[in-house]
């Protein structure tokens, strides 16, 4: 059943990244990579493997949750013939992690511009375009300082988790509002609790955040959970 259930993914994988192969790709996407793996455990993991070149690692979201992927981009295309020869035996924490060049879907400029900044961010979250679906989730900016933070009433505001965050140092913009967004489930989903996109003011705070609050109670009926976003 397993073996069954990772062959599923490969091949949803596949289909979501619409494959070429194309020999010219400066792409390789890893495929089977643990859930809780960050992207400085995937570097540790290919530099033991000799993989060279990798000017980037990026993780894969749905709905801000991690699907088993990841990105890793190369300096040239020169780098891709070594570096798939050198991943076909590829574990992370002792699992085998599969490979294959890839060639991402840029969103159009105009929608990554719609969703820059507080404003576009707030914007996108109102009329559910942050879905948090994609690389980095979808997020292009401030890596490493945004934190999903889930878990507190349905009904719970962004004024509400200002208040609750207020001893850490989050992000303001240019107005002096928090850079927090309340996410809209998607619209076959009924959510009991919030989800919120929060940018800290460095990646030091972020994690600082994560450590504080993930795992912890709002009142005694509500576990939080706060998670770094790669």
């Amino acid at each position: 059943m397993l073996v069954a259930a990772r062959t599923w993914f490969r091949q949803s994988g596949r289909r979501y990244f619409n494959q070429r192969r194309p020999v010219t790709a400066t792409h390789i996407l890893l495929s089977d990579v643990p859930r809780t793996a960050t992207p400085a455990d995937i570097r540790r993991a290919i530099s033991r493997a000799d993989v060279v070149g990798v000017s980037d690692i990026t993780l894969d979201y749905k709905y801000f949750k991690p699907t088993e992927r990841a990105i890793l981009t190369l300096v040239s295309p020169s780098y891709l013939a070594h570096n798939l020869a050198t991943l076909q035996n590829l574990t992370i924490s002792g699992l085998p992690v599969s490979s294959q060049p890839y060639v991402p879907d840029s969103p159009p400029v105009e929608e990554k511009r719609r969703t820059r900044g507080h404003e576009g961010r707030s914007q996108a979250a109102e009329r559910g375009a942050l879905n948090g679906d994609g690389p980095n989730a979808g997020i292009s900016e401030n890596k490493e300082m945004n934190v999903i933070f889930s878990g507190m009433p349905a009904r719970t505001t962004v004024k509400d988790l200002a208040e609750l965050l207020k001893d850490f140092d989050v992000a303001l913009s240019s107005k002096g509002l928090p850079h927090i967004q309340k996410i809209t489930p998607p619209g076959d989903v009924f959510a009991l609790t919030a989800k919120f996109l929060v940018t800290l003011s460095s990646v030091t705070e972020a994690h600082r955040l994560v450590r504080a609050m993930h795992a912890t109670y709002h009142g005694n009926d509500f576990l939080l959970s706060a998670k770094i976003i790669y």
